[in-house]
């Protein structure tokens, strides 16, 4: 091959490489944590991406990790630009340059512990629990459903890991299937997954306890952003339940009322 066509073919590549980097640059990365499958996120987040997008005038691009702890290290790696996860794991995530702009405007913001309407646990009294009891939960950074589920139980004097038999499922709707299935006696979940399961399921469970709230699921930005794109995106989000189609956005999300302007100092005093 002569020198003028390797020329123009390192030329060729060249263009190629930056054309795919500036096309993936023009994406803003939508980071969701993986409280449910990816098959159910992308149901759930993708017409809000869509939305959020057209208010940018820039694409956003909806995507999500395999676990709480492979979420976080692209997070600690700047890897979203915009992220919605829970308040103990946005706590981890301001060291690395994320700045809350709004949160869910819904029902407080509790754990709740689930049984099985035929099952053999009613209520939650440290001195009459079975000796062999079975809990699930989500995820060890599931906030709601196994941070704040622990320390409700601490507090009503019953010692989780003493007492009874912890299994972790991995996301939310798993560790409610598992209750369905018998495989755990109880569950700690949060009410939005309970809701989103079909009305079989649904109705054969019950709440028997719920904790003290917290402040509700929060989106945030990396502070890196260009000062009017965060200012329109936190518009955008406060909008939605009167734009056009946004009570449809909400009704997939699974949420009720959409999203509220939120502050930083909110979330300062969540501990772990």
């Amino acid at each position: 091959m002569s020198r003028a066509c390797i020329r123009a073919a390192l030329l060729w590549l060249s263009w190629i490489t930056a054309a795919a980097a500036a096309q993936e640059n023009d994406h803003l990365r939508f980071g969701v944590l993986p409280l449910q499958s990816p098959t159910k996120l992308a149901g759930m987040f993708l017409p809000l991406s869509g939305y959020l997008g057209e208010a940018l005038g820039r694409p956003v691009q909806f995507v999500t990790s395999s676990s709480f702890s492979s979420f976080m290290e692209k997070v600690a790696h700047r890897q979203y630009d915009i992220i919605y996860l829970n308040p103990m794991l946005y706590g981890r995530s301001r060291p690395h340059g994320y700045r809350v702009i709004a949160k869910v405007a819904s029902e407080p913001f509790t754990g709740i512990l689930v049984v099985r309407r035929d099952g053999r646990l009613r209520s939650l009294e440290a001195e009459n629990l079975p000796a062999d009891l079975r809990i699930g939960f989500p995820d060890p950074g599931a906030f709601a459903a196994t941070v704040m589920v622990r320390k409700y139980l601490q507090s009503i004097g019953i010692d989780v890991e003493r007492r009874m038999q912890v299994q972790y499922f991995g996301s939310q709707d798993s560790a409610i299937l598992a209750l369905y299935n018998g495989l755990v006696d109880v569950t700690g979940t949060w009410r939005p997954s309970l809701r989103s399961m079909p009305p079989l399921i649904r109705d054969a469970l019950e709440i028997i306890a719920e904790t003290p709230p917290q402040p509700q699921m929060p989106i945030a930005v990396r502070e890196d952003l260009p000062p009017q794109q965060i200012e329109r995106l936190r518009q955008a989000l406060v909008g939605l339940a009167s734009a056009p189609g946004g009570q449809s956005i909400i009704r997939q999300l699974g949420f009720k009322r959409g999203f509220e302007a939120a502050s930083d100092d909110e979330y300062l005093e969540v501990s772990e």
